[in-house]
């Protein structure tokens, strides 16, 4: 698998400060940067730590268990049993058909930093994926990017119903779920992989209740060989392992919002840009009421409700409630880091971008409750570049790199200028100048005329000049209707590599790909040694 790399700048200003290992980030984490001395470090303040081992190999045997995991996958939750035994884990929420690219990537992100260290330091490492099945935007997760009209089109799949609760808990039509595959791999196309990919899809849809159920499956299929374990947030039994760190969020909640204000603070002192949204006297923990997930805040009395009141606990009956009703339970961005680090020996957190954006404030989030937060490894960025791609940049003389930091237009009107048969723009322009030369005569005399037919004049100008544009314009697009097919080749390099000028790994989905190549190419790319060195891949398929 050929595979080249190239720095690209990343857009959120904290994250890529950090990813340069910047000092004036650095006092925001408690690992500044990913070196391989940081994650001795890291082991090092790991064994000091106990963790509930064996209650969670148990848990995640029987999570794991229910998608036919793999055996490795169940050799990896045994090898949690040993106290000796690290964790890389990142995590993302539960697209359809696995979600944008980036999901995939992540995985592959995991389980290459897992298997790198365990290399270098000697002990179990093993990959999770954690599935941020608490969140309720159903927007976020119901759709697929295909292309129609030139550009990006949603296919969505409608919920069952309005409810507010988050995407574990979502029941769908299995059925209507089918459909809507069906739709997606018409717009993919039919190739030699369809038939057989759109029937076992239809299968793993009608096998489960929930958009979450299908993903955990297809990620389980996709990255069993190597092992990797999945972990949804949002899964009602997987609470009942969180009631002491639970009762710790809800006993010390003002001081874990202080703590939390706080590191917004640092950052607006430096100037950089808030990664969270700040509300006043935020809980920071989710209550489910009537099966609706609702944001819980305290009042000055240190008791709990929700937004609009219609809910209300004291501070004492929301602590009986996580040791009795946990499920009831979920966490927001800013207490799902600390759960995760309370039930995980997590020797390092796989994170993209917004990640490490936000997870620069909650450095005294997790102090407060004797943790120091995990080091941050930024996943990693992936183009992927088909054997099409390659014959179109021959064609156009563009490099994945100039499509990815400029996009094609500058070069697609280059191109055009170079090979177009009339010079429209220079008769154009020589019509408009010598047009106002003899039309400045008229707006002289009338202006000698009378004082009040300037404006008139400049009136009459302007009409002109959009007339002779008008007809340029015609021009210009007759000659293009004869090049439809070259200058469409810098259109379908832009759409497949950077749609609307974002990377391809945020807009199309790994399917699209698992249509046209099979599957085999994810575990080729897995088996690669990917250097995290915040350099952006470009790999080529097949």
């Amino acid at each position: 698998m050929r595979i080249d790399e190239f720095p690209l700048q990343d857009k959120n200003q904290i994250a890529s400060t950090y990813s340069a290992a910047a000092p004036t980030v650095e006092h925001l984490y408690d690992y500044p940067r990913f070196s391989q001395d940081i994650m001795e470090q890291r082991m090092r303040d790991l064994s000091s730590r106990e963790f509930e081992r064996e209650k969670l190999a148990n848990y995640l045997s029987d999570y794991n268990f229910q998608f036919s995991c793999s055996k490795q996958t169940l050799q990896n939750i045994d090898k949690l049993k040993d106290p000796k035994t690290v964790a890389v884990i990142g995590g993302q929420q539960a697209g359809l058909l696995t979600g944008p690219l980036l999901t995939v990537h992540k995985c592959i992100s995991i389980i290459q930093f897992a298997r790198w260290q365990e290399r270098q330091l000697g002990v179990p490492v093993v990959p999770v994926f954690w599935i941020a099945g608490e969140d309720h935007d159903y927007d976020e997760i119901n759709h697929v990017n295909v292309l129609k009209n030139g550009h990006p089109e949603k296919i969505s799949l409608p919920p069952l119903n309005s409810l507010k609760t988050s995407a574990t808990l979502m029941e769908w039509d299995s059925g209507k779920a089918a459909e809507w595959a069906e739709t997606v791999f018409r717009e993919f196309g039919e190739t030699a992989e369809t038939k057989t990919l759109l029937s076992k899809v239809k299968e793993t849809f009608a096998s489960s209740k929930t958009v979450v159920h299908s993903f955990a499956q297809l990620i389980s299929e996709l990255f069993g060989e190597f092992g990797l374990i999945v972990v949804d947030s949002g899964e009602p039994h997987f609470k009942r392992l969180q009631t002491g760190m639970l009762e710790k969020m809800v006993s010390r909640n003002k001081d874990l919002d202080q703590a939390f204000v706080k590191g917004m603070e640092k950052l607006a002192e430096q100037g950089l840009p808030a990664p969270v949204e700040l509300q006043e006297n935020n809980a920071h923990l989710f209550i489910y009421h009537n099966q609706e997930r609702q944001l819980l805040f305290r009042n000055e009395n240190g008791d709990f409700h929700t937004k609009s009141n219609e809910v209300s606990y004291s501070a004492q009956e929301l602590l009986s409630c996580t040791k009795d009703k946990p499920e009831l339970f979920s966490n927001n961005v800013v207490t799902r880091p600390v759960m995760q680090e309370s039930l995980f020996p997590t020797l390092a957190f796989i994170a993209g971008s917004g990640e490490i954006a936000y997870w620069s404030a909650l450095k005294e989030v997790f102090h407060l409750f004797g943790f120091k937060m995990p080091p941050l490894v930024p996943r990693l960025s992936i183009t992927l570049i088909t054997e099409k791609n390659e014959k179109q940049m021959q064609e156009t003389g563009l490099t994945p790199r100039k499509v990815l930091q400029q996009g094609t237009d500058s070069s697609k009107q280059e191109w055009y200028e170079t090979h177009k048969p009339y010079e429209t723009e220079k008769v154009y322009a020589e019509t408009i100048a010598e047009m106002e030369r003899a039309h400045e005569r008229m707006r002289t005399l009338a202006t000698e005329i009378s004082p009040s037919l300037q404006k008139v004049s400049e009136v009459n100008l302007n009409r002109i000049k959009k007339e002779i544009a008008y007809l340029h314009t015609k021009m210009d697009h007759a000659v293009r209707k004869q090049f439809v097919e070259p200058l469409s080749v810098f259109d379908q390099l832009q759409n497949d590599l950077a749609p609307s000028g974002v990377l391809q790994e945020r807009v199309w989905n790994a399917f699209l790909y698992i249509n046209q190549y099979g599957s085999g190419w994810i575990g080729r790319l897995a088996n690669e040694n990917l250097a995290f060195n915040g350099m952006h891949k470009l790999v080529y398929l097949p």
